[in-house]
């Protein structure tokens, strides 16, 4: 019985609660929750922190699933994961070797762990506009110029499916005596099909691995999984530091859907992956009749080393639409909601649980837009951007002094915020960098197409910078 199942037949009992949360079990008018299930660390329903019983069986599950040496499970997102993960692989002071690319949580531990970030640029995919696999020789390049990095960290696949060579890298980390820290967010589905996906990093030598169930599998929203993968990594560490960025008192309705997750996949995953492929591969052959607007394949790249199909990247490139106004032609007249747009892009995720009527209905509308559109060449950007200057660390800048401008008035100045597209949250500046005219080109040229170009802390069109 896994945890699902046990809090259906508790909920079903006649227990009466004398202890949190203080719903008391009770249905909610017009509520959506399911209140009867909703309960705190009770006699037979474990601790997540200090796992023993049927949480602990659970995880050892997941680990067997996916093939790690412990998995936790993580009830704050991939977020909480990938914060303790890089607190336990470090300390304050410590210089680390990371993606430009990675997630704004990787940004947020060098922050608040004082980290000295050397920052690494993932090769350029002129055709499409995006950034591509991050090179083994990159990695060796940057870690021969600091050989004092003791942690490498990287996202893989990028939101756009982009995979990098983790095996490859694991080897350079290794060999350099630093750890790997994979964020696999958005391949949570990796590893259980053979054919037409790449493989998990769980799998290649990282040395930690942290993935978002929700994004990728039949889980709810906020629900993910830290893999310790190797002997090197100290699991009770990786554990107190989970505590410390997870809540104490976690949800047993996410967490009984994890497990639950876990079973679907011990059960029915051969069958659900081949069916997926087969769906992907009919959607694929579908959208080689577009003529101006384009799917993503890579195709003998140099620059991408592999690609996760189920990321579906339609490039507008060539005709006169904007990846946001395709976006809001999808949303607006056939229902269909995509992942991210932004200048030249529209992202559509799809997973396990897509059916075969979703993907007839997107690829239907696509082919309509197709025949509407006009080609014409959009002005592409300059390229991949030059890094800014940094001049100071990251917590330095943020506990210090700061004022707002307008962003238009900010060049020279020291930033003290992100500036980015959330989704994916990649800043075009981070705090403590030089704001450049590259950087504002690039944020006035989205703005321009209709991309929400925003900072983490000042709104409306102001930023915030060093005083």
């Amino acid at each position: 019985m896994d945890l699902r199942e046990r809090l259906k037949t508790y909920g079903a009992g006649n227990a009466y609660p004398f202890h949190m949360p203080g719903h008391k079990r009770q249905k909610q008018p017009g509520s959506l929750f399911p209140y009867d299930l909703d309960i705190t660390e009770i006699d037979g329903f474990d601790n997540l922190h200090h796992a023993e019983g049927i949480l602990a069986e659970a995880m050892e599950r997941a680990a067997k699933l996916w093939g790690s040496r412990k998995s936790f499970f993580l009830v704050n997102g991939s977020s909480a994961g990938l914060l303790a993960g890089i607190r336990a692989l470090t300390k304050r002071g410590d210089k680390v070797l990371m993606a430009r690319g990675c997630h704004r949580a990787v940004y947020h531990a060098v922050e608040l762990c004082g980290l000295h970030p050397v920052y690494m640029q993932a090769a350029w995919v002129e055709e499409m506009q995006i950034s591509g696999s991050i090179q083994p020789e990159t990695v060796e390049k940057h870690l021969q110029e600091h050989p004092d990095c003791n942690l490498v960290i990287l996202t893989s696949p990028t939101y756009e499916g982009v995979v990098s060579d983790i095996a490859e890298i694991a080897k350079i980390a290794h060999r350099y005596g630093a750890y790997l820290l994979v964020d696999e967010a958005h391949g949570a589905h990796l590893g259980f099909c053979e054919e037409g996906f790449p493989d998990t990093a769980v799998h290649l030598g990282a040395d930690v691995v942290v993935q978002s169930l929700h994004k990728t599998l039949p889980c709810p929203t906020q629900t993910a999984i830290l893999h310790v993968c190797t002997e090197q990594v100290y699991v009770t560490e990786v554990g107190r530091q989970l505590s410390v960025f997870q809540t104490s008192s976690p949800s047993y309705v996410f967490m009984a859907e994890m497990d639950g997750c876990i079973s679907l996949l011990e059960r029915e995953r051969e069958s659900l992956f081949a069916a997926y492929e087969k769906r992907l591969a009919s959607f694929y052959e579908k959208m080689e009749k577009l003529e101006h607007i384009r799917l993503y394949q890579p195709e003998n790249s140099s620059f991408v080393f592999g690609h996760d199909r189920g990321k579906l990247l339609f490039f507008t490139g060539n005709c006169n639409l904007s990846g946001v106004e395709l976006s809001d032609i999808l949303r607006e007249r056939y229902e269909l909601e995509m992942e991210m747009s932004l200048s030249l892009h529209t992202l559509a995720m799809t997973s396990i649980f897509d059916t075969d009527e979703g993907m007839e209905r997107l690829a239907k509308a696509m082919l309509e837009i197709d025949k509407e559109v006009m080609p014409v060449k959009q002005p592409l950007a300059k390229g991949q951007m030059v890094l800014p200057q940094m001049v100071c660390g990251m917590e330095e800048t943020l506990q210090g002094e700061t004022t707002e401008v307008m962003l238009q008035d900010s060049l020279g100045k020291i930033a003290a915020d992100f500036l980015w597209a959330y989704p994916p949250g990649i800043p075009l500046v981070a705090p403590g960098e030089r704001i450049s005219e590259e950087v504002l080109a690039q944020a006035f040229y989205m703005q321009k197409n209709g991309v929400n170009v925003q900072c983490a802390f000042a709104k409306d069109g102001w930023i915030r910078v060093r005083f």
